[in-house]
């Protein structure tokens, strides 16, 4: 039975991820009707303390950006990745994965792949070298922020310590999930300095850029945040995001400066 009920769910998420958008909440709610009804169990309690943490985090990455503060943390990391465009494997990931730590989700860092691709293409670098770790990167941060809903909801649940005798702090979760994540990256990296030929040796990219529009077309545009000028707000946005994270950090590691009821 249990199996039974485990592969509905495993088939309500594949249809789901298929159709995207509303048609995951609608098939995951064919889902939950098929488990009440059928199978007779009780619904769960809404998760109200998951939500409002997405809603906070997208909250504050909204206002983040609407002041010019996440496009100020781009400009940063193209910077220091055209300052060294040879260890472009190496960097890309690690930025993306710091991006995605201080603001809690990976969407944040779609702006950096252009650059990251253009850097890669000028210095000679197959582009999905870095590309294709730097989105992994991106996910698992998610892991090791303070501010992402996985981590958030992780410290709620372990909090009430149900079953295993000990509450685990916010602290406690970070110095895991922070080096594991962070070491998991540099491997994959790693990895990825020797993924596919390199570009003056593989015949087919070879004969495209043959072609002078083909190669007009790859090495024409350049994209960049570098000629970007912004205001003492956006960088004042940066700073106060910044903040916010330390108290999160802390209110969530000390419990005597939480207020209680």
């Amino acid at each position: 039975m249990i199996t039974l009920q485990f592969a509905i769910i495993i088939l309500c998420l594949l249809l789901g991820t298929r159709y995207g958008g509303m048609g995951l909440g609608l098939i995951s709610g064919i889902g939950l009707f098929c488990l009440t009804f059928i199978f007779g169990l009780e619904p769960g309690k809404p998760p109200v303390e998951v939500i409002l943490t997405i809603l906070a985090v997208i909250g504050c990455a909204s206002v983040l950006q609407t002041a010019g503060g996440l496009n100020v943390m781009m400009q940063f990391a193209e910077r220091l990745l055209r300052k060294h465009p040879q260890h472009i494997t190496i960097l890309a990931p690690l930025t993306t994965w710091t991006l995605t730590f201080l603001c809690g989700t990976g969407h944040v860092v779609y702006t950096m792949f252009p650059i990251i691709s253009d850097i890669a293409l000028k210095k000679g670098i197959r582009p999905e070298r870095p590309m294709a770790v730097a989105s992994v990167a991106s996910q698992m941060a998610i892991t090791a922020s303070p501010v992402s809903v996985a981590v958030v909801s992780l410290v709620s649940i372990l909090g009430a310590a149900h079953g295993i005798g000990h509450a685990y702090s916010i602290l406690e979760i970070l110095a895991i999930s922070v080096p594991a994540s962070l070491c998991g990256v540099i491997v994959a990296a790693l990895w990825s300095l020797r993924r596919g030929k390199d570009l003056d040796k593989d015949p087919e990219f070879q004969a495209k850029i043959s072609d002078p529009k083909q190669r007009e077309f790859i090495y024409g545009n350049s994209e960049t945040l570098l000629n970007q000028k912004f205001d003492k707000r956006a960088y004042w946005s940066t700073w106060i995001f910044f903040a916010a994270i330390l108290v999160v950090v802390l209110l969530g590691a000390f419990s005597e400066l939480r207020p209680s009821l």
